[in-house]
């Protein structure tokens, strides 16, 4: 039976609007508050949401299908999918083909990244599915987090510094074993992620296709990371392999999108070729950047001359693109190319229409 569209509309959106979901049902639809709460109490006794508090206070939530709570300890003996198969797998067997591959994938590229690089004793994970989503989280108590052990592998200042390095891939602690992809494209697969380490919170919204990285509100130990993917989700693995490869088939991963706005520490600007070399740290190794600006109002002089003058004349096999930029980050990149020297043809940097 096809369900009401009110009734879907609520779940689908219920995790974002625990207090005030009536209210933007009446505003989607324009029903009355009475009629929106029938539809509430169908989803209430049909088992799929719940209510808490009393009626001023009152605030509702998805109820739980599969919540689970499991630890266990951290040894190189212990395989990732002789977990899943214990505790995750079996639950996912009535979601849709994508979503399955998307979870599996996400959930045993975190565990073997935990077992093999965390140095930690024990990990945690909640594992949670109701009517909307699936969501998991993946905590182990490693002596260092996960921003922090990037820094000390790219000798940089900070673990702030770290996020930027793992938002471009190919970060890896070990090469000979490992190619650098699984958190790269995990956090490509969810809807949302969200990784807490040393302090920090790295987040990415799929949909808004975002970074925010903040301080964390709990300084833990060892690194957590969260999934969230709704059910209904059309995202593919085989999508998201093609549109980071310059193959039509996603069979190399030789394309990265950059989030200009995490070389920023705190409130400062984008001036100093410093800071240009922290963006372009390892981009060598990519045949394709795309930089997003999104955030980013403005740069200075030598950071757009480091970034679009000498980079692209020292890596002429790496194709530079923008996105999301403003008229005056257009107007200070092509100011350092007019002044270039170099005769290469506008540098092979494309603009963002």
């Amino acid at each position: 039976m096809r369900q009401s569209p009110i009734r879907r509309y609520i779940l689908n959106n219920l995790s974002q609007h625990h207090k005030d979901i009536v209210k933007a049902a009446v505003r989607k639809f324009g029903l009355s508050r009475q009629a929106v709460l029938r539809h509430m109490k169908v989803l209430i006794l049909d088992g799929k949401v719940e209510a808490h508090g009393r009626t001023r206070d009152r605030y509702y939530v998805l109820k739980p299908i599969v919540n689970e709570l499991f630890e266990f300890d951290i040894s190189s003996s212990f395989d990732e999918d002789v977990i899943g198969r214990r505790h995750i797998y079996p639950h996912l067997k009535d979601c849709p083909l994508n979503i399955r591959k998307i979870c599996e994938y996400g959930f045993s590229q975190i565990m073997n990244n935990v077992i093999v690089h965390s140095k930690g004793k024990t990990c945690k994970v909640r594992f949670l599915i109701n009517e909307e989503s699936i969501n998991l989280k993946i905590r182990d108590d490693g002596s260092d987090g996960l921003l922090s052990r990037i820094a000390s592998i790219y000798n940089l200042d900070d673990p702030f510094c770290g996020a930027l390095e793992l938002t471009k891939g190919k970060v890896s602690t070990d090469f000979k074993r490992h190619t650098g992809e699984g958190i790269f494209f995990v956090s490509r697969l969810f809807d949302s992620v969200i990784i807490r380490s040393n302090g920090y919170s790295l987040k990415h919204n799929l949909e808004k296709n975002n970074w925010k990285l903040n301080n964390s509100e709990k300084d833990i130990k060892g690194t957590s990371i969260s999934l969230h993917i709704k059910k209904t989700s059309d995202q593919t693995f085989e999508d998201t392999m093609a549109k980071f490869s310059s193959k039509p088939d996603g069979s190399r991963f030789d394309k990265t999108f950059i989030p200009v706005n995490l070389v920023r520490v705190g409130s400062e600007t984008l001036m100093s070729r410093g800071q240009a070399r922290r963006l372009l740290r390892r981009l060598n190794e990519f045949k394709e950047v795309v930089f997003d600006f999104a955030n980013v109002h403005t740069i200075g002089q030598p950071f757009a001359d480091e970034v679009f003058r000498v980079f692209p004349s020292d890596h002429k096999e790496t194709k530079l693109s923008i996105i999301n930029s403003t008229i005056e980050i257009d107007t200070i990149i092509k100011r350092v190319k007019n002044n270039s020297q170099s005769n290469a043809k506008d540098n092979g940097i494309l603009y963002d229409e």
